[in-house]
């Protein structure tokens, strides 16, 4: 790799990314990233990395290996891989992700800070899950709280199935929370761990009323018709209600339904892997890291009690209903694995 002018180091848990960038606007965008993904900035010393990104500028077309095949392409991006080596690109640019080493590297057009701000995020973001699969850390879509008696509980759906909205609720009846949007599993002796990642929640700009305590930025970067959100810096209302991590016992998948009333229901574990295999990132997957993912996932739903929520019109009029569910869920016996 080439030794950038600027190195910059970064904590997460008990990873730490080294960043190297030509210049000081090279990363701007990266290093606004990785604040809300809950990296820690670090002073310079003698620090073992165990990840690391460089970036560098040239208006020079980058051309991929000819043996690198398109795993996918969505959302403006395309990647192509090449045994353990990943590259990614949004047209003009591209990530060379040497993922056994821990190692990225990013050659940027000027015009990459012409794109999007979304896409410009989507492009970093997913280049950190990929390095984190291979040190065993695995995305999930999923908000993640823990009750103030130490119930750990992971909401998990796509966005616009009320992840937020479920989350905030249980923060103003007391409970901790991790992140209402993203969050990485692990394995450790005691069983999966959740850790928290993205910081700022997001709620629908249709909601603000319902929000009013809550310190509201800006619209997030564009969304589809009719789901423009807005930013909330959550940790600035409820800064002692936060945690890094939990150990979840619980799994909900909310589906929003037309009718007064919300229930919980028990689902298989088979039926469960497969949803939490959807809302983890189906695009990172490679054949190198999915065994221990799976492993991951199986023990996740071998220890913790899984439900949908099938969410009804009381879950929005009566505060308190969906933390009532979830401590009259608690004691029930898990369901065979049958759907």
């Amino acid at each position: 790799m080439r030794r950038s002018a600027e190195t910059t180091l970064y904590r997460f848990h008990d990873l730490s990314l080294e960043v190297r960038q030509e210049g000081p606007a090279t990363g701007l965008c990266l290093f606004s990233l990785l604040h809300d993904l809950s990296f820690v900035k670090l002073h310079k010393g003698k620090e073992e990395t165990s990840l690391c990104l460089s970036i560098r500028m040239s208006d020079q077309v980058v051309n991929f290996p000819g043996a690198a095949w398109e795993v996918f392409r969505m959302d403006g991006l395309c990647g192509r891989e090449q045994g353990s080596d990943f590259y990614l690109t949004e047209g003009t640019s591209v990530l060379h992700l040497q993922v056994l080493k821990g190692e990225g590297e990013a050659t940027l057009a000027s015009s990459f800070f012409q794109q999007p701000p979304l896409l410009q995020q989507h492009f970093w973001g997913f280049g950190l899950l990929k390095l984190l699969r291979p040190v065993g850390l695995y995305g999930l879509h999923a908000a993640g709280v823990v009750s103030p008696t130490g119930l750990g509980l992971l909401v998990v759906g796509e966005s616009g199935c009320g992840k937020s909205t479920l989350a905030i609720q249980l923060i103003r009846e007391g409970w901790c929370y991790l992140s209402d949007d993203t969050v990485l599993l692990r394995l450790q002796p005691e069983g999966v761990e959740s850790l928290a990642f993205r910081k700022p929640f997001s709620i629908s700009t249709n909601k603000n009323t319902e929000y009013a305590e809550l310190p509201l930025g800006g619209e997030n970067n564009p969304h589809p018709p009719g789901k423009k959100k807005r930013r909330v810096d959550i940790q600035d209302v409820y800064p002692e209600q936060y945690v890094t991590g939990c150990v979840p016992q619980m799994v909900i998948f909310p589906r929003i339904i037309p009718e007064l009333q919300s229930t919980l229901h028990p689902i298989g574990r088979l039926s469960a892997l497969g949803r939490l295999l959807s809302q983890s990132g189906p695009q990172l997957f490679d054949k190198m890291t999915m065994p221990h993912h799976l492993k991951v996932l199986n023990r996740l739903v071998s220890h913790c009690q899984i439900f949908e929520l099938r969410a009804g019109l009381d879950l929005y009029r009566e505060p308190g209903t969906f933390g009532r569910l979830v401590s009259e869920a608690k004691g029930r016996v898990h369901v065979p694995d049958c759907d």
